[in-house]
């Protein structure tokens, strides 16, 4: 199955919608389109603190998050996602942007201890950017010019402007593929109910394009002009597992040492690149991809000065990715396999800081590298399967994915690697959605199950990998059930409830129940 097709799938398995334009030039030249999607959700704790999870030196830079919210309501939040497109002839543009505001990260949380990573405001309050990017924002998405040229028997077509793109076959793990070097994710959305998938990805401004050289066969090229960097929860958000990274971060602990925030060092970064090749082997009745990018990790390193009680991001630059792709249909089931090797991956240091040197001021780090580095192999293996009626629904979505990475050898620093660490890492996902259609009059059914988990995580490569905090023999669980009324209205109720253990699950107390309601226009 194609990409596309595939996305189609996981869209239909995730909103149970069809989309909703509307078209202001009907019938004319032009084809000019307004889309607008409005979101209510809520979400509440459901399950008391674990002192586990936030006793003790080893948990000081990762419970505020845990000590802000006590049972009951973690948010209360509305969303609007506004599209624009008007196009002639295959040449258009594009304009998108959301805007959202949540009451609970407008008040105070109910954390009072003293061990607060806060800064620039009391521990019972939300830092000014949680405060912005969980409670109250609004911003720019997609903006970009697009056409489309014939160059003889082939087809140019390109995009210029602030855009997403990704290549390869993942679906729930991008950052072990090829598409971590491609677009930074927006992990606090993914929590969001009801976000749509082109929401969690971050445009950057870029230049893409595609040269069709047959029906079968394309090459594909993309260089980035600006750097930025993933979107972690916001530092004390209900499902941060670290209070000295993302946005809203203001100090981290270093011993009896309280060292501030100092901002990303970013030096004078080269654009990301890359090239890609597509095409069609009909001996093998499959899609191929080969993939080659150059990039800035969009996931920085910490750098610590115990001199200055300072404490910075660097961003890793210069890191190489080489990949390959297969999809292919086996019996009813599409089918994905993806793998990648990169060179200059950074590694995860111990206790998860680099110093920096006495007497060195943040310009020092343009010019060296005080992270380990190292060369890895990733694996993604995913399925997409889409069946009919049975007697026990009216239809059923099945997707799943398993992942892994290894850590092939050090590259530079490797007696800062943390070898308590595991060089292997693998987890998977697996979402089950049954549904039934007209079961009363415009109303479709469905009860989405979905799990994930890791195999095992400690992660050298990733501490995110494979869910935010790398939790080892742990995951998570969550069951659903959606309705959807005549295509437009949305609403879905979800309880989602972590497992593992206390050691290497930060998120193990911090069960909840989320409910949504939305609509398109």
């Amino acid at each position: 199955m194609k990409k596309a097709a595939i996305a189609s799938a996981i869209a239909t398995m995730m909103t149970g919608a069809t989309v909703h334009a509307a078209d202001l030039n009907p019938g004319g030249e032009w084809q000019i389109r307004w889309d607008n999607t409005l979101k209510y959700s809520a979400g509440a704790r459901v399950e008391a603190r674990d002192p586990a999870l936030i006793t003790g030196a080893t948990k000081v830079n990762n419970d505020d998050g845990d000590r802000n919210f006590s049972t009951g309501l973690i948010s209360s939040r509305y969303d609007l996602l506004t599209e624009f497109d008007i196009q002639k002839d295959g040449f258009g543009l594009r304009l998108s942007g959301a805007a959202w505001y949540d009451s609970v990260y407008n008040r105070a949380t109910a954390n009072y201890a003293s061990s607060s990573n806060n800064v620039s405001r009391p521990a019972n309050q939300f830092s000014p950017e949680t405060q912005r990017i969980a409670g109250r924002n609004a911003e720019m998405l997609d903006w970009f010019v697009f056409g489309r040229n014939q160059i003889g028997d082939a087809t140019l077509s390109y995009r210029l402007g602030q855009h997403s793109l990704i290549w390869g076959t993942t679906l729930f793990f991008g950052m072990n593929g090829m598409a971590k070097g491609m677009a930074p994710i927006d992990l606090y959305k993914l929590s969001i109910p009801g976000t749509q998938a082109k929401e969690t990805t971050i445009p950057v401004p870029q230049l893409s394009s595609t040269l069709q050289l047959t029906n079968d066969t394309s090459v594909e090229a993309y260089v980035q002009f600006k750097y930025r960097p993933t979107r972690l929860h916001p530092a004390g958000s209900y499902l941060s597992a670290t209070d000295m990274l993302g946005d809203g971060a203001e100090s981290m602990y270093a011993g009896p040492l309280k060292l501030k925030k100092m901002g990303l060092v970013k030096g004078d970064l080269p654009n990301n690149f890359g090239f890609a090749l597509n095409t069609r082997s009909e001996t093998l009745d499959a899609d191929l991809g080969f993939y080659a990018t150059r990039y800035n990790d969009a996931s920085t390193q910490v750098v610590t000065q115990a001199a200055t009680q300072r404490y910075y991001l660097a961003v890793p630059n210069g890191v190489r990715a080489f990949g390959a792709s297969i999809s292919r249909l086996v019996g009813i089931a599409n089918v994905g396999l993806e793998v990648s090797v990169r060179d200059g991956q950074p590694l995860v240091a111990k206790q998860g800081t680099v110093v920096l040197p006495v007497g060195q001021t943040a310009a020092w780090l343009n010019d060296n590298t005080p992270y380990p580095t190292g060369r890895t192999s990733h694996l993604n293996l995913s399925t997409t399967i889409v069946s009919g009626a049975t007697g026990a629904w009216d239809g059923l979505a099945v997707v799943g994915e398993l992942s892994a990475n290894h850590l092939n050898s050090v590259k530079e620093n490797a007696a800062k690697v943390d070898t308590a660490l595991n060089t292997t890492s693998y987890g998977g996902r697996i979402v089950v959605t049954p549904t039934w259609y007209q079961v009363a009059s415009g109303l479709d059914l469905s009860v989405p199950v979905n799990v994930g988990w890791s195999f095992k995580g400690r992660s050298v490569i990733d501490t995110a990998f494979p869910f935010s905090g790398s939790p080892d023999k742990g995951g998570e669980i969550a069951v659903g059930v959606t309705g959807t009324y005549l295509t437009r209205y949305i609403a879905n109720l979800t309880f989602i409830n972590y497992r593992g253990k206390a050691t290497s699950q930060p998120l193990l107390d911090r069960d909840y129940v989320r409910f949504s309601l939305q609509t398109s226009f």
